[in-house]
């Protein structure tokens, strides 16, 4: 077992990294898919389990059949919840960690996910045509974005999923926050480390 400093114990020293499973249903909730699928890694034995991107912008997803948490099921949708709470204890059935990776795509959307991928600045990914040109973030919209990676935090942690981890690197939208390459604001978001 291993102990980290917030006082939760892991049951061993095996981890399963997130990958980004792409079974979400047409409503962009969870689905049984993703119940069986940490059911068998949950009773494979590894002690941390991390899932794939769970998005919270709807409209900027990594990539098709991503699960987001926007607005729903905060907003009620019973739905929603009821399958986040089915994947969380399919997914600590044997006692493990079970840790939502919060994300958002930021200008990394591909085209055929979203026309319109934003970033810290208006910085272009050339990828082959794959990716639209980004729109710079307003700062309301980043204090928004703010609200929403804590609000999807705690619907995890109401779902049942024992912790979180927030994506911040790969290119997505926080990533690109920390990059000078991508990053190049002068406001109270980017420029300077004071910044």
């Amino acid at each position: 077992p291993f102990t980290l400093p917030c006082g939760v114990t892991i049951p061993n020293r095996l981890a399963k990294a997130a990958m980004t499973e792409g079974v979400a249903d047409a409503n962009l909730h969870a689905t049984a898919r993703h119940a069986t699928l940490y059911r068998r890694w949950a009773e494979g034995g590894a002690g941390l389990l991390l899932t794939g991107n769970v998005l919270i912008d709807r409209n900027v997803l990594e990539r098709p059949g991503n699960v987001a948490i926007d607005p729903a099921p905060a907003s009620g949708d019973p739905e929603g919840m009821t399958q986040l709470r089915a994947w969380a204890e399919a997914g600590t059935a044997a006692g493990n960690q079970l840790w939502m990776q919060i994300s958002h795509a930021g200008r990394q959307s591909p085209r055929y996910v979203t026309s319109a991928p934003v970033g810290p600045s208006a910085v272009q990914l050339k990828l082959l045509g794959n990716i639209a040109s980004p729109r710079a973030l307003t700062h309301s919209e980043i204090l928004d974005l703010i609200e929403r990676f804590a609000r999807v935090a705690r619907i995890a942690r109401d779902a049942g999923f024992t912790g979180v981890q927030v994506h911040s690197a790969h290119g997505y939208l926080l990533s690109s926050f920390l990059s000078p390459v991508t990053n190049q604001r002068n406001d109270a978001w980017g420029g300077s480390l004071a910044n």
